[in-house]
Parts: structure tokens; C-alpha cells; sequence
């Protein structure tokens, strides 16, 4: 039985350090996907050193707004994600991750010195228990929503909409048992300066003046997480709390939660996610209150509850359906003065089972609704689009 375990860790060990960020998907899973080269060369590819990836979703959406406004009714085509991925494993111990965004503007932080397009570049170093990643790499915040590949993600609740989670740091992986892993992240909070991003001075009461502040000489983010797999893998979860430094005495914290089911044709999970901070770090309260320039509102919470489903009804179709209710609350309103429900329904046609390739029909609604005290107006949002996503493996 010891031995066993010990197999075991060691061939589940890669697989679960990789997960958290991983972007695993959700529906018909392409383990077996063939690459182009392999199409086009008729030559089997027998190293796993360099995997090259083109990652793209795209429709023809008719909206009339985002999940911030509401506007007229309009229709465009749109690029919703487009990424350049390069991921391999060299040797036994070594493997690599860089992943880039072609759609987005590509400034460096100031702090990192990293392109803000850039999602990965990370090298880690694995151990028989252990594993240590180093570079730009995904915060390990707990749940299945936050992990998804973009590029099948249709809507994100109001929370991860606006949460970053790509920085420069260092994991460290454990895995005392097999399928249970524990990770343990210090990463930069910040791509760019306190003042870059937040401004010089928070507003706690409306009939208070604005508060000057600096950032703390030490930015740091530190987090635990654990992921779980229960019953063979039918049953995982994924749980995390951490806190973030903001100015020498404020701080952002974090709790995090989430179980999926993996049933044969039907794949559900639930988070919950939970966030504090002593300035508002996800910045939607102080856009939702209009503060002026370089100002951020203090004490501010989110909520979000978060639901997925995919059924892979019959071979080559997945019918999607997903929801998302969120919170806001404020020192200034004195509690919750936002709340948001947001709903997405969708069938997906994957007609080559060889490739991660999916025609789509989706629908999205979302409401925002504010309290009487705030003065704010609630509004109404929709969503239809036509489109693909599509996961070439080139390489």
C-alpha cells in the first residue's frame, strides 16, 4: 500500500500542480488532441518539450451594454479571447508555461517590468512531493470559475470581471497524500506602482474629506490553498485565504471556495468567493460612485456566488448553462447598496472529436440592482452571439 501511494503521488503529482490556473475546461475534455504538425507531417510527436497553442473566441454579438451600463442595442463582431500559449516539460523535473494576450494592449508595469498582455512565464522545478514555480504566474485564489480557460468563459460575475490575477512571485506545491495538493504563493499584489493603480487618497465618508495615503514600502500577496479530489476524481474541490499588503495599514483579504462534480456526461460545480479591502481594489464601487481621478473608496466588500453546468448531452454537443449573484458594500452607503444577477444559457456543436473546436449559440443576462440609499439607478443587459471558440494545437 505504501508503494502504491508513492506511485501514485508521483504520477498524479504533475498533473494536479499544474491544475490551479491550468485552464482544464469544462464538457468533452481533448486529452487526445492532435496536433497540426502531426496532421501535416504524418510523423508522430514523441516529446512533450514544446506545445504550441493558438487559443481564440470570437461571434457576432448584438448587446446593449456591459456589465457596468446600459446602452442602446448594438451589433459587431468581436475577438473575445486570443492567446498565444507555450508550455512544455524538459526533463523529469523541469517544465515551463508562457502565455501571452494578442488582443490587449501590452504596457509594462512599472513594478514588474512585465507586459500586462503577459498571462504566464513561469519555470518550475519539481521535486517527489514537491514543486516550486517562479516567474509570472497565476494567483492560487481557490474555485473552478476562476481557473477556466478564457476562451470558454462567456461571462464573468462582477468580482472576477475585475480581478487581476496575474503576477511575478513564487508557489511552492505539496502534496503530503496523493490528489491532495497544498499551495503556498507569495506574489507582487501590483503590476504598477500604489499610486499608478489606486491613486494618493481614499474616501471613507462622504462628508469627510479625502484621506491622502501611500503605499506600503513592502507590497506583498500571501496565500494557502488546497485542492482536493475525492472518489476518484468525481468529486473536487478547491479552497484558498490570503491577504494582500495595501498601505502600511490597510490591506486587502481573500476567501475562496469551490466543488465540482465530474460526472460521465455532466460536469457542475459551485463557488463562493469572498473579498475585503481597506481600498477598494477591484475599483467598481469607486466607479460606481464616480470618485474623482486618483481617488479610491476605503473599506469596501464583494461577494460573489458562482454556478456552472455543462451537459454533454449527446456525442459532439454540449448544452451550457451558468449563474452568478453578487454584492457590493461600502463604508459610505454603511452596508450592501449593490447586488447583481447574471445568467448565461448556451449550446455548443463540436463536430471533429479530434479537436478542442466549438461552434456556439449563447444568450446573457444581467441585472444590477442598487439600494434606495445609494441614489443609484438600477439598469438591465443582454447578450446574443453567434460564434467559435477554438483551441489549435499547433505544435
Amino acid at each position: 500500500m505504501k508503494k502504491f501511494a508513492i506511485l501514485a503521488a508521483t504520477l498524479f503529482f504533475p498533473l494536479l500542480a499544474l491544475a490551479q490556473g491550468g485552464n482544464t475546461g469544462m464538457g468533452i475534455e481533448m486529452s487526445g488532441q492532435e496536433s497540426f504538425f502531426e496532421r501535416l507531417s504524418a510523423l508522430e510527436k514523441r516529446s512533450d518539450a514544446f506545445n504550441l497553442y493558438l487559443n481564440f473566441a470570437g461571434s457576432y454579438q448584438v448587446e446593449n451594454g456591459n456589465e457596468l451600463v446600459q446602452t442602446p442595442w448594438n451589433g459587431q463582431f468581436r475577438a473575445r479571447d486570443l492567446r498565444l500559449e507555450i508550455k512544455g516539460t524538459l526533463t523529469d523535473r523541469i517544465y515551463y508555461r508562457f502565455r501571452q494576450k494578442l488582443n490587449r494592449a501590452g504596457t509594462t508595469g512599472s513594478l514588474d517590468d512585465f507586459a500586462k498582455s503577459m498571462d504566464l512565464m513561469m519555470i518550475g522545478y519539481r521535486f517527489r512531493y514537491f514543486a516550486v514555480e517562479a516567474g509570472k504566474i497565476c494567483q492560487h485564489w481557490g474555485g473552478f470559475d476562476y481557473d477556466e480557460n478564457p476562451m470558454y468563459i462567456y461571462q464573468y460575475s462582477d468580482l472576477l470581471n475585475s480581478m487581476d490575477i496575474f503576477f511575478a512571485g513564487v508557489d511552492l506545491y505539496w502534496m503530503p497524500i496523493p490528489l491532495h495538493e497544498f499551495v503556498f504563493e507569495i506574489t507582487n499584489p501590483l503590476v504598477s506602482s500604489f499610486e499608478e493603480t489606486y491613486g494618493t487618497s481614499i474616501l471613507r465618508q462622504v462628508q469627510q474629506p479625502f484621506i491622502p495615503v501611500t503605499g506600503t514600502r513592502f507590497p506583498v500577496n500571501v496565500l494557502v490553498n488546497w485542492n482536493g479530489n475525492f472518489r476518484n476524481g468525481i468529486i473536487q474541490t478547491r479552497v484558498a485565504a490570503g491577504f494582500m499588503t495595501q498601505t502600511s495599514d490597510l490591506t486587502a483579504r481573500l476567501v475562496n471556495g469551490g466543488i465540482k462534480f465530474n460526472f460521465p456526461t455532466l460536469k457542475w460545480y459551485i463557488d463562493y468567493m469572498f473579498e475585503a479591502d481597506g481600498v477598494d481594489r477591484l475599483g467598481f464601487a469607486s466607479s460606481d460612485f464616480c470618485t474623482p481621478a486618483g481617488i479610491r473608496l476605503a473599506d469596501v466588500t464583494y461577494t460573489t456566488l458562482i454556478t456552472k453546468a455543462v451537459w454533454h448531452f449527446i456525442p459532439g454537443w454540449n448544452l451550457v448553462a451558468k449563474g452568478s449573484y453578487d454584492t457590493a458594500s461600502t463604508a459610505i452607503t454603511e452596508g450592501r447598496y449593490r447586488s447583481s444577477v447574471m445568467g448565461v444559457a448556451s449550446i455548443e456543436y463540436m463536430p471533429d472529436p479530434s479537436q478542442d473546436f466549438r461552434v456556439f449559440l449563447a444568450a446573457t443576462g444581467h441585472r444590477v440592482m442598487f439600494t434606495p440609499a445609494s441614489e443609484l439607478e438600477s439598469f438591465n443587459t443582454g447578450r446574443v452571439e453567434l460564434g467559435i471558440m477554438y483551441r489549435i494545437k499547433c505544435y
